[in-house]
Order: structure tokens, then C-alpha cells, then sequence
């Protein structure tokens, strides 16, 4: 019988934000609203399901210090999890670490309540779980730091020399020591919030904290393990399709413009010794739709850019406009008329990009006059800018001449 487990990561309540509102009935911010949904949704399926576990694979906020609503809205679907007696694996991603020399984390809340059938995983660890269909194995990997090895004997007497390849090192130890006390009778997974080396890493930008290591693929190839349930990389991926299967299941919803084409959702696996199979599921999160048009040289740019604009459905969905157009023509632009047209959207920012005009420089003799001196260069422009008759241009000439414009 196959034991039943929800893979999910990155859910970074907090983050997002911008591209979103006000909801004034609720008094959230909508795009939160749609994270917390993503995430009901994935709880609403494991209790459905009857899920055995679910595995959170580290990053439940965009900070280690977040806002009590958001820690409220996340401890409420972990208490509904744990109410229907599905035991719930909290991994501690880099987003849920404090930075500084303490074991205390954005999840240590739920270690110092002891919620029922919540297990947190915040140092490397080997255990076994009991649940509805039989017994598994679970290695788990927090995201690894020089701090969370330094208590390993074998790095504390290291300099920064190297540093990377000694943890990766220190790493792959960890790992085949625990590979050689794994029961090869029993079904076994890894939960890791890392980058792997052959994974496409997502391009969201907001969430971005600097350098990341990346670990060998080849640390998880064992042939006691079934399945390697990943986080830290937003984009669903499958590494290695069997033997074991290595997935990242990617984020619950879109953070920003780079995660615009990346589908989100979460990963349901049936890990057997015999077997494991693993499918995902979409969460259908809210489009990201950007449009890109040029408006130079265009005669009637309003029409031309809502044309554009109606050729997308944007309802609902979170709008980005980046639009061309030359400084001449930029007073032909009515930007709350095209506001008005953006309106079935959630959310939308139109952004110009505006092009100096050069078409003011249309006499071809202005320049060489200008050589010659300021008087003849006036002169030049009055003559041919203002098409002034011959009295006209001697009346200015005779003035230029009693100003002496040429004297210094």
C-alpha cells in the first residue's frame, strides 16, 4: 500500500504585495488573499485525499521576522492539518532563518507548542514516521549554512578556504551515513531546501538574497530513496524522473513579472518501495500579462494601444503595459482613457519608455549657419521656420543688426 504525501514549498506569505491592493472589505492586501487561497487549497486536498503527510519544503514567509497576519493565516491551515490527523513536515528554508547565531527560526513557534502531528526539521536528521498506510523514512535538509554545520566536528576547525566544496562535502557525509542506516524495507524520502545543479532556477527577482550554493544531483542517487522532495527553486521541475525521483514541486503563486509563464502549484506522490509515482496540480493561480507595444510614428496611439489591449483577456489578471513612444507625440496619449480600459483587471502599471524626439531639427542649413554666427543662424531660422515674406525678415534684421548680436 502506497503511503499518500503532499510535496509543497516557497509559499512566502508577504511577498508579492505590490502588484496587488487594498481589499476594502477585508482589509488585506488581495494578492495575500490569493496566496492564502493557493495554500487552502492545498490543505483542502491532503484532508480530502486522506493524505498520509505533507512535506512543507521550507520558505512559509518572505522574511524570518513576519507580520502576525501572516503567521495567523499559516498557523491556521497547519492546526487544520494537524485536527485531521495528518502529520505535517515543516523544513526551514533560508527566508524562515534568522541570520544570526541562534537556533530560533520563523517556525519555532510551532517546535515550543508542540502542535500535535507537526514535526519541524531545522538541523540535518534522519527519522521514521508511523502514519495510516505503514511506515517511511525521511532524511531532511534545512537550507544549509555555514552556521547550521559548524557544529560538526569535522568543520569547526575549517577556515573560509574552499568553503563550498567543504560543505558540499560535509554534506554528502551526512548523507551516506544516514543512507547506511536507512531500513531498505521501508520507503524512504529526502525533503532538502537547496539548488541542485541541473535545476532551472526561477528568475523571480523580489525574493532574491544573494548567493546561493549548489549541490550535486548525484548526492540524492541512492538506491534506498524513493522520491527527493526539493524546495527553494520556484519553478515545478522534474531532476530525475525514477530511481529516485528528484521534483521540485516550485511556489504556490506567481511573485512578480519573472514567474509570469511559470505554472505553480504542488506535487502529490505515492511513495512505495516498490514504486513511487507523483503527479502535479495546478492551483490555476492569477495571470501576470504583460503587454509591449512601440507607439512611434503612430497617428493615433489611444487607438492603437487599446486595439492592443483588446486583443488579451485581462480580466482579473495583473497588468503590466510597457509601451515606446517619442517625447513629440507624447501629449497624444490619453493615459486615463487608456486607464479605463485596464480596469477588468486585478491590478495594472503602465510604464513608458520615452524616446527624446529629434524632430524639431528640421532645417538642414541651421546647422552650418550656427558655424558661421548666431546672427546669420536667427536669421536662417526665421527665414525658414516661420515662412516670413521679405519685409518681415528685413524688420528682424534691422533689429539683430541694432543689437549687435555678434559682438561680444
Amino acid at each position: 500500500m502506497s503511503i499518500e504525501i503532499i510535496h509543497v514549498s516557497d509559499i512566502h506569505f508577504g511577498s508579492g504585495e505590490s502588484h496587488g491592493k487594498i481589499n476594502p472589505q477585508t482589509g488585506l492586501n488581495t494578492r495575500f488573499e490569493d496566496f492564502t487561497a493557493s495554500f487552502t487549497k492545498v490543505v483542502d486536498f491532503a484532508i480530502d485525499n486522506q493524505t498520509d503527510c505533507v512535506i512543507f519544503a521550507g520558505d512559509a514567509y518572505k522574511t524570518a521576522n513576519p507580520e502576525p497576519i501572516y503567521q495567523k493565516y499559516f498557523a491556521r491551515e497547519i492546526k487544520r492539518l494537524s485536527q485531521n490527523n495528518i502529520i505535517t513536515i515543516l523544513l526551514v528554508g533560508n527566508h524562515d532563518q534568522i541570520h544570526k547565531s541562534t537556533k530560533s527560526h520563523a517556525l519555532s513557534v510551532f517546535d515550543s507548542l508542540k502542535v500535535e502531528n507537526v514535526y519541524i526539521i531545522d538541523s540535518p536528521c534522519l527519522q521514521t514516521f508511523k502514519c495510516k498506510n505503514g511506515k517511511f523514512q525521511l532524511i531532511g535538509l534545512p537550507h544549509i549554512t555555514k552556521h547550521l554545520l559548524s557544529t560538526q566536528s569535522q568543520l569547526q576547525s575549517l577556515g573560509n578556504a574552499n568553503l563550498d566544496e567543504t560543505i558540499i562535502n560535509q554534506v554528502e557525509t551526512i548523507l551516506q551515513d544516514y543512507y547506511n542506516k536507512l531500513d531498505s524495507t521501508l520507503p524512504s524520502i529526502i525533503t532538502a531546501h537547496m539548488t541542485v545543479d541541473k535545476a532551472l532556477a526561477g528568475i523571480e527577482e523580489e525574493l532574491l538574497l544573494g548567493y546561493s550554493l549548489t549541490f550535486p544531483v548525484s548526492l540524492f542517487m541512492n538506491d534506498k530513496i524513493d522520491y527527493v522532495a526539493l524546495g527553494h527553486v520556484h519553478k515545478h521541475q522534474i531532476i530525475n524522473r525514477a530511481n529516485p525521483a528528484i521534483v521540485y514541486c516550485g511556489s504556490i503563486d506567481r511573485v512578480d513579472f519573472g514567474e509570469e509563464s511559470e505554472d505553480k502549484g504542488f506535487v502529490q506522490v505515492s511513495l512505495n518501495r516498490a514504486g513511487t509515482s507523483y503527479k502535479f496540480h495546478s492551483l490555476n493561480p492569477r495571470p501576470f500579462i504583460t503587454i509591449e507595444t512601440d507607439l512611434r510614428n503612430i497617428d493615433n496611439p489611444n487607438l492603437f494601444l487599446a486595439q492592443k489591449i483588446n486583443n488579451y483577456n485581462i480580466n482579473d489578471c495583473v497588468l503590466r503595459i510597457k509601451y515606446t513612444i517619442d517625447s513629440d507625440n507624447l501629449y497624444k496619449l490619453n493615459e486615463t482613457e487608456i486607464k479605463k480600459i485596464c480596469t477588468p483587471a486585478m491590478s495594472y502599471k503602465l510604464i513608458p519608455d520615452i524616446k527624446p524626439s529629434f524632430s524639431r531639427i528640421r532645417i538642414p542649413n541651421l546647422q552650418e549657419a550656427i558655424l558661421e554666427s548666431p546672427k546669420q543662424a536667427l536669421s536662417t531660422y526665421l527665414k525658414e521656420s516661420l515662412n516670413l515674406n521679405e519685409a518681415e525678415l528685413n524688420k528682424f534684421i534691422n533689429l539683430i543688426n541694432e543689437l549687435n548680436i555678434d559682438n561680444n
